[in-house]
């Protein structure tokens, strides 16, 4: 994070914002023609002024190739969707995933509580690898 880089609510509109940005930057250094994915993640129970109707803060991203399309709410057709309580997110939205934490993790996995709202659909091993970038950007930033 830079100095003057303020840290901004997990899942919210200004946190998408700032995701569009990393993945406009990593699609155009990594993106391939031809390579097509999507994913939309849903967190439940969100604070009331980020999140929707139905209670979840929500977004989505699809990348064809070199071109990138965010937004933020909930949509049903991406190759990939997530769904989790949004505080018991948290923790995991804040941590920046070093080689060294992964080999810990590795050796002795995380106890998590359980999440009632969690669920994953799609096959999560098809998602390139430059999207760990994505996560570890977000991750200081993320309040």
């Amino acid at each position: 994070m830079t100095e003057n880089q303020v840290k901004v609510p997990f899942a919210s509109p200004a946190w998408v914002d700032i995701a569009c940005g990393v993945l406009e930057d990593l699609v155009a250094q990594h993106g391939e023609d031809g390579v097509n994915y999507s994913v939309g993640e849903a967190f439940a129970e969100a604070p009331e002024e980020i999140s929707d109707d139905e209670g979840f803060a929500a977004w989505y991203f699809y990348v064809e190739g070199k071109s990138v399309r965010v937004g933020v709410g909930r949509v049903t057709d991406t190759d990939i969707q997530i769904q989790a309580t949004w505080e018991l997110s948290l923790d995991g939205a804040r941590t920046v995933y070093t080689p060294e934490l992964r080999a810990e993790w590795e050796k002795n996995p995380p106890q998590r509580p359980p999440d009632p709202n969690q669920k994953i659909e799609g096959d999560m091993t098809t998602l390139p690898a430059y999207l760990g970038e994505l996560h570890n950007r977000l991750a200081v930033v993320t309040e």
